[in-house]
């Protein structure tokens, strides 16, 4: 069995290659969209496991000042590429959620793409919803999805399906569904083609882990946070628009919470 990469090192490369880019920019228009209905315009962002940036984009050509964060320095490179292809001013900040330290106060942070599932172990979904809640101004936004359990169960088990089937890129996604755990790891394999002299197939192997949360957990450890959930939407994936009123029936949800004003903690402005 081929060595398998840790996520988002080697992906990095293909993930804008075949289309991830798409889900990003439409939920943040969406995202964007659900804000101005409530008159609201975000000055100040931080799009957290942003990955290549493509909600990150969007977010900046709306106005705000922005800046991304990730762990991966691969997925990172690739954002400051498609960054200075469209000259949109962005910082970026590769750190891990848990350890979360911006260099400013934000009044919206946004966590797309089921990020916040690969919050596996115990704890770690109320460190970041902590510092995130600290790094937000009063009444500041915090936005993220979520693929639910439903997903996992009935999408993710025992699935395998082809990502890409082009001339020079080929990939594989393998996934199961634990549900003692709530734990379903994904597989990706892919092969790149290599020319020249010395002209080849290129494997690599990555293993990815997400868990699946109940959403009145989530709920509850956003009001432990100081964060009030003003509402849950279903988000459908292939038209990229926001739907009804989000429950565990749903695939995918997107949680709209907001900072409570009395709870605010302060975050120094930076020197």
């Amino acid at each position: 069995m081929a060595q398998r990469a840790p996520a988002y090192t080697r992906y990095a490369a293909v993930y804008d290659l075949i289309g991830q880019r798409v889900f990003g920019e439409r939920i943040a228009r969406a995202t964007l969209t659900w804000l101005a209905e409530r008159g609201f315009t975000p000055r100040r962002v931080a799009d957290l496991a942003c990955g290549t940036g493509a909600a990150t984009l969007v977010l900046a050509a709306a106005g705000a000042e922005i800046v991304g964060v990730d762990r991966s320095a691969e997925m990172l490179a690739q954002a400051e590429r498609a960054a200075a292809e469209t000259g949109r001013a962005v910082s970026w900040l590769e750190q891990d959620l848990r350890d979360l330290s911006l260099p400013w106060p934000v009044d919206l942070a946004t966590s797309f793409f089921d990020s916040i599932n690969y919050l596996v172990d115990d704890g770690d979904l109320r460190t970041v919803v902590n510092r995130v809640s600290a790094s937000l101004t009063e009444g500041g936004y915090f936005v993220f999805d979520l693929n639910t359990r439903r997903r996992f169960a009935e999408g993710w088990g025992n699935t395998s399906l082809i990502a890409a089937d082009r001339d020079d890129l080929f990939g594989a996604y393998r996934s199961w569904f634990e549900p003692t755990t709530g734990l379903s790891p994904l597989i990706l394999t892919f092969f790149l083609r290599r020319d020249g002299e010395d002209a080849c197939w290129e494997r690599f192997d990555e293993e990815h882990v997400e868990r699946a949360y109940d959403l009145a957990d989530v709920e509850q450890t956003l009001t432990a946070a100081g964060l009030e959930t003003i509402e849950i939407r279903a988000f459908h994936d292939a038209e990229g628009t926001l739907g009804g009123r989000g429950t565990e029936e749903s695939e995918r949800v997107v949680f709209f919470a907001r900072r409570v004003p009395d709870a605010v903690q302060t975050v120094p402005e930076p020197e």
